[in-house]
């Protein structure tokens, strides 16, 4: 299924490939655009890896979600291939955890852990429970500041190797943030806060969770960009049909997946190049 999925990619952008053989002053500039999805936004990389091999430049991208985590890191530098490597060997049950690695326990810690197969944390009281989400996140957090070295300072997004944006969502007021500039590892961050799982991320006055509740494929960021061919690839979830919500998280998946459908059609009809990965 993918290696179809993707064969038809490379059909699809083929069409695009001329722009690549002009000079940089005479080409059409083409921005890509990547959904949010879950896990399923690791299919970016293989569409990032067709787009280069295809020879068609990227001179903007923008990402909500999983789809700004490999934007963002395309963005400064990464290849696809490198991204790919990074995701197999990465430990996903320690990352998306609040755990914290033995090397880093104290004394005292350690001693616990080798004592106890599983811990209960009774110590935490309401106002712990209320911070807005199930984990803090900081070991993605980690790994996102890890893999920016670099660029840990708050930076014009625009002046990256590939200009980038991604997107958030101001749960003070409903607003769509679409960063443009700042700390890359805070932004990403950001923009994958899915509420109820990660906790938001503070900044200023406002509250960020994931971008997908306003925006999920924002083909008019790339645009605004300055981008006059887009190309986009969408991995968000279709609606499920009634007979496949059984349960509270099969419910609460969709009403997640019905939000996220916000500005998606007028978004799609920008896309030159629209690229729907379903992923089992």
């Amino acid at each position: 299924m993918k290696k179809q999925i993707f064969s038809t990619l490379v059909l699809s952008i083929g069409i695009l490939l001329p722009f690549s053989l002009h000079s940089q002053e005479q080409r059409k500039k083409v921005g890509v655009v990547l959904s949010g999805g879950g896990a399923k936004g690791m299919a970016h990389i293989k569409a990032l890896q067709v787009i280069e091999e295809a020879g068609i430049p990227i001179d903007y991208i923008a990402g909500t979600s999983m789809g700004a985590i490999v934007g963002g890191l395309y963005a400064i530098g990464y290849t696809p291939e490198q991204l790919d490597s990074m995701v197999r060997k990465q430990d996903w049950t320690f990352l998306l955890s609040d755990r914290i690695k033995r090397s880093a326990m104290s004394l005292t810690d350690r001693e616990r852990s080798e004592k106890y197969t599983v811990s209960i944390p009774f110590t935490k009281t309401p106002k712990d429970a209320a911070t807005g989400g199930i984990m803090k996140g900081q070991n993605l957090a980690n790994l996102f500041s890890d893999l920016t070295v670099g660029y840990h300072d708050s930076i014009d997004f625009n002046k990256l190797p590939i200009p980038f944006a991604c997107v958030a969502a101001n749960v003070v007021n409903g607003e769509q943030i679409v960063f443009h500039d700042g700390i890359l590892s805070t932004a990403m961050r950001a923009s994958m806060a899915i509420p109820g799982v990660f906790t938001p991320v503070r900044q200023d006055s406002m509250v960020l969770v994931d971008g997908g509740i306003v925006n999920n494929y924002p083909a008019d960021v790339v645009k605004a960009m300055g981008a006059d061919i887009i190309i986009g690839v969408d991995v968000q979830n279709a609606l499920k049909k009634a007979d496949k919500l059984n349960s509270v998280p099969d419910i609460l998946g969709q009403i997640v997946d019905i939000t996220c459908q916000s500005n998606h059609e007028k978004n799609v009809d920008l896309t030159d190049t629209y690229i729907r990965v379903y992923v089992d």
